[in-house]
């Protein structure tokens, strides 16, 4: 290959991963609506990952899941769950708190799991995945597989002091964890201007003398060539690694305050900005049409089939029963 040339990217990899975002967009959306309809039993807190799947997509499809990779993310969990294959309509069935679901409807939207396909779970509370993430890629060390343990969490995790603690252990017995910072700009409804005295947050980690990048999380080439690279030299030379995807989320927090988030801490031409500069199927659109990898009718007929794949799901979900009441003690741990 020439000095300055690029390698050509791999097709049927990024047909798969652009229909995987698409699927994961239309299923948010649809959860969108049917929390904003009622009656399929979306209770509590329902936080939406639209405008970061590049960063899910790209980054899962870099691990050897069936060789022992894994993953542990936050509360926005709904779409490592797609990225791992996990099918739609149990995920579903999870948010709405159906037996059926993944969880058996115990864990809800902030704890979708799929333990069988390395996905270890969403969580509730704010950087309290990221010692759990240790915990995994010690496993990993301990048994002498070569794997990686791959967390993703928001800004508002670097807060926490357990963070840095975790991050501390993790270089000192160099553990093989991916950190995944999800930088999309807000914590709930706090920017990290008002957040952080640093907002360099990769050069926070400086600290700790640990490996780290950060990079475009918007586009799915950029965020899987570079990851797949990290994942590599993880494997060859185990160490944690920070990485930085700066992104941004085209819903408010959570989906109970779509109207607020207007009023208190983002403006509509602000989202509307990102929508229309910064969409990560967007850009991928254009790339991969570019490259001839999908066509305008491969678009139109993803966009279709994952309306489709999105309303069955929630259909699966309705038909599904709620837990039995001889279910609530059980999967608890006990004295």
């Amino acid at each position: 290959m020439a000095k300055g040339q690029k390698a050509a990217l791999d097709a049927a990899k990024y047909r798969r991963f652009y229909e995987q975002m698409v699927h994961i967009r239309e299923f948010e959306e649809e959860c969108l609506r049917a929390f904003q309809r009622g009656g399929h039993g979306i209770g509590g807190y329902l936080h939406l990952y639209s405008g970061e799947e590049a960063i899910a997509v790209g980054i899962i499809g870099a691990l050897d899941l069936a060789a022992g990779d894994c993953l542990i993310g936050h509360y926005r969990d709904h779409a490592y769950a797609l990225a791992v294959g996990s099918p739609p309509g149990p995920v579903m069935a999870e948010i709405c708190g159906k037996y059926d679901g993944c969880s058996k409807g115990k864990g809800g939207s902030m704890h979708i799991c799929d333990a069988e396909r390395g996905f270890y779970g969403g969580y509730g509370i704010v950087g309290g995945n990221v010692p759990i993430a240790l915990g995994l890629g010690f496993a990993l060390k301990y048994r002498a597989q070569a794997g990686v343990a791959v967390c993703f969490f928001g800004d508002g995790s670097m807060n926490q002091g357990a963070f840095h603690e975790t991050l501390n252990m993790a270089q000192l017995y160099k553990v093989p964890v991916l950190f995944v910072l999800e930088n999309n700009g807000y914590a709930m409804g706090t920017s990290i201007e008002r957040s952080h005295a640093n907002t360099d947050l990769t050069d926070r980690v400086s600290s700790f003398a640990m490996n780290r990048k950060k990079i475009d999380g918007q586009s799915i080439v950029t965020v899987h060539e570079e990851v797949s690279q990290i994942i590599a030299d993880m494997k060859k030379n185990p160490a944690p690694f920070f990485l930085e995807c700066d992104t941004y989320r085209f819903h408010g927090h959570g989906a109970a305050d779509e109207a607020k988030q207007t009023v208190v801490y983002r403006t509509r031409a602000e989202i509307e900005a990102a929508k229309a500069n910064r969409d990560p199927i967007a850009i991928a659109a254009e790339l991969l049409l570019e490259a001839k990898i999908i066509t305008d009718e491969d678009i139109v007929r993803f966009h279709d089939e994952a309306v489709i794949a999105a309303k069955a799901a929630v259909k699966f979900s309705d038909d599904s029963p709620v837990p039995p009441a001889d279910e609530l003690l059980k999967d608890v741990y006990a004295l």
